[in-house]
């Protein structure tokens, strides 16, 4: 199914920032891997979890993520790193102003998430409302994976309606998270509700950047053109900050 390079919006692959990569030699290899399971284009998207922690983060992006590009240039790892943040969202960020630094690759694209337990739909619809007031495309990361979304998956028309795009984990339309994970992962895959798979990778054991180990078992009569945009054109329009309007069918 697969037979063209892809772009991986989401993974924690820069190493001692976050719960992903715990040093420099795992974060190597996570790019390695990823290169070599056909990833062109890897996200660093470390986590956002409370703001005052914002800018310094942002600095330790910056350095490490120039230095892990520069390694991958001398040992002939031909992937291209991109910069990112995953947010996690909740009433705090209504008092933020200023999100552009913190944006996908510095566009109008933001990649988001929430608590997976206790998050509502009417708390989602107010912050992505007022991610959009500010000129600002909400990404949800996995929403596969929360409660809310589970519980009923119509919430992910509401949504969007609003504006939002969805990112889905690979590994859920393999079970890899849970069959009530799998089971909306494949719902959203075959009615165009995925306008983008990350890999979400935290390790080498895992949650990798080895995409292609899932993808290649994703069902056959999954529409290609759908997962073309998913992996491939989607980002792409990211990147250039241009417009994506995604095309849906029926959920259920």
């Amino acid at each position: 199914m697969i037979d063209f390079g892809y772009t991986d919006i989401h993974s924690h692959t820069l190493w001692g920032i976050d719960d992903g990569s715990r040093n420099l030699e795992s974060s190597i290899e996570l790019c390695r891997l990823a290169y070599e399971s056909g990833t062109d284009y890897l996200f660093l998207t470390p986590h956002i979890v409370r703001w005052e922690n914002a800018g310094e983060l942002y600095d330790i992006r910056e350095e490490r993520t120039e230095y892990l590009q520069n390694i991958l240039y001398n040992e002939g790892i031909n992937l291209k790193l991109v910069k990112g943040f995953e947010i996690l969202c909740d009433d705090d960020i209504f008092a933020i102003k200023y999100f552009l630094p913190y944006t996908l690759n510095n566009s109008r694209y933001i990649l988001i998430e929430f608590n997976f337990r206790n998050t509502t739909e009417e708390d989602v619809s107010a912050w992505c409302d007022y991610l959009i007031s500010n000129n600002l495309v909400p990404v949800i990361a996995h929403p596969e994976r929360y409660d809310f979304v589970k519980n009923d998956i119509t919430v992910i028309e509401r949504l969007s309606d609003k504006g939002c795009l969805f990112q889905m984990n690979c590994a859920s339309a393999v079970g890899v998270f849970g069959e009530r994970e799998c089971n909306v992962a494949l719902k959203m895959l075959f009615s165009g509700y995925v306008d983008f798979i990350g890999s979400d990778a935290h390790d080498l054991r895992w949650r990798t950047t080895d995409m292609y180990m899932y993808l290649r078992d994703y069902p056959e009569e999954l529409d290609e053109d759908l997962i073309f945009k998913a992996l491939k054109e989607n980002p792409e329009k990211l990147m250039k900050n241009e417009e994506i309007n995604p095309v849906r069918y029926e959920l259920y």
